[in-house]
This record gives structure tokens, sequence and C-alpha cells, in this order.
């Protein structure tokens, strides 16, 4: 019994300090960048005095960046999968964007403290290396594909170049204002727990917008 209660005190204690790894990890990623962060910075950052906790509990970078991203994709998918169940018997296109915007900003917007998920999200999609090891991850989410097939079938006809260049567009729109709704909300002092709701609303009517919009290339027939 002993033996036992000892051996589940050091699980439990190799998962608080995982844990203080990837917010100190997260974190620096954010306000550094990705390139811009040793494995000493951020034992340093989370209170270890080895130097080398990260590679002990995550291995290599990629380790380190995959299990960041994992622990927000299992995070996220509990709130979409409330704002899919929300939705009512006959979505239109309005709605698959709100189930597409609402979770993320909610997840940073409605919490009591400083968000960094949003920035560290940005800095994985803008660079090079990380990126598909980013959109590999979120490929997993059920409720996310869900969302996505949901939106594509409401959309009104439109070429398939059209739909490349308006999925882009969406990306980036998403990655971006997502970092930037959070870092001024981090530079207020993270007080406000409300106020992505009209924010999470004014990106849903824009991207409705942006969806809706006729193609205006003649060379192009829709498919």
């Amino acid at each position: 019994m002993k033996r036992r209660r000892v051996e589940s005190d050091r699980g439990a204690k190799a998962d608080e300090t995982r844990s203080r790894l990837l917010s100190a990890a997260e974190k620096l990623f954010a306000e550094r960048g990705l390139d811009g962060v040793s494995n000493r910075q951020i034992s340093e950052a989370a209170g270890q005095a080895n130097n080398y906790a990260v590679g002990y509990h995550f291995g290599t970078r990629a380790e380190l960046l995959g299990a960041l991203v994992q622990t927000h994709v299992e995070n996220l998918d509990p709130i979409r999968r409330q704002t899919l169940d929300a939705i009512g018997p006959a979505p239109a296109l309005h709605d698959w964007l709100r189930c597409l915007v609402e979770p993320q900003l909610r997840y940073i917007g409605a919490r009591a403290e400083r968000s960094y998920f949003g920035q560290f999200w940005m800095a994985m999609a803008t660079t090079p290396t990380t990126a598909p090891v980013l959109y590999t991850q979120a490929a997993l989410s059920e409720p996310l594909s869900e969302t996505l097939t949901g939106m594509y079938s409401a959309l009104p006809a439109l070429p398939d170049e059209t739909v490349r260049v308006r999925n882009l567009m969406t990306q980036n729109i998403l990655i971006t204002t997502f970092a930037d709704f959070e870092r001024r909300r981090n530079e207020l002092g993270a007080s406000d727990s409300t106020s992505w709701q009209g924010f999470s609303d004014e990106m849903v009517d824009g991207l409705v917008g942006l969806w809706s919009a006729p193609t205006s290339d003649p060379r192009h027939s829709a498919t």
C-alpha cells in the first residue's frame, strides 16, 4: 500500500511538472516566437532547477509542441461540441461559422486570467516547420470536422478556386484575429470575461459576408 502511495505521489508530481513546463513554454513562445526560446529558458520559467527537464518530460522540441497543441485540442473539443449541439435542426451558413469562431474566443475570453493560446497558435501557424504539426493535430478534432463539413454544405455555389482562396483567407483571419483579441485582452488585465461574445458576433458576420459574396471573375464557372 505504501509503495503504491509513493508511486502515485511521484506520478502526480510528474504531471504537475509537465503542466508547469507546458504553461511556461506557451507563454515564452507567444512572447518571443518559437525560435527565440531555449529549453533551458522554459525550465527556468517553470521553476525547474534541472535544465534538461523539457527533454526528460517531452523528448524533442517537436514533441513538446505537439503536446501543447494536443492539450488545447482536448480542452476545446467539449466547447466545440456544446456549440454544435446548440444549433437548430436546419442550420444556415451563419450557424456553422459561429461554431467555427465562438469556441476559440470563449476559450480565450471567458477565463479569469491571461492566456497565450491564440498567440502561440499564430506562432505555430506562421512557422513553416511547425504549421503541419498544428493542422495535423487540429484535423483529429471530430467536432471541428463536423463544423467544416456543415459549413461547406451550406455554401452557395462557388468555383473551386474561389473556395480555395476564401479558405485561405478564413484561416488567416481566424489565426491572426484570435491572437490580436487575446493580446489586447491581456494588455487590459484579462478582467473582462464577456466581451468575447460581441467580438465573436462581429467576426461571424464578417465571415458570412466573405463566403456569401459572389465571385466576379468571369473565367470561373461554378462547379
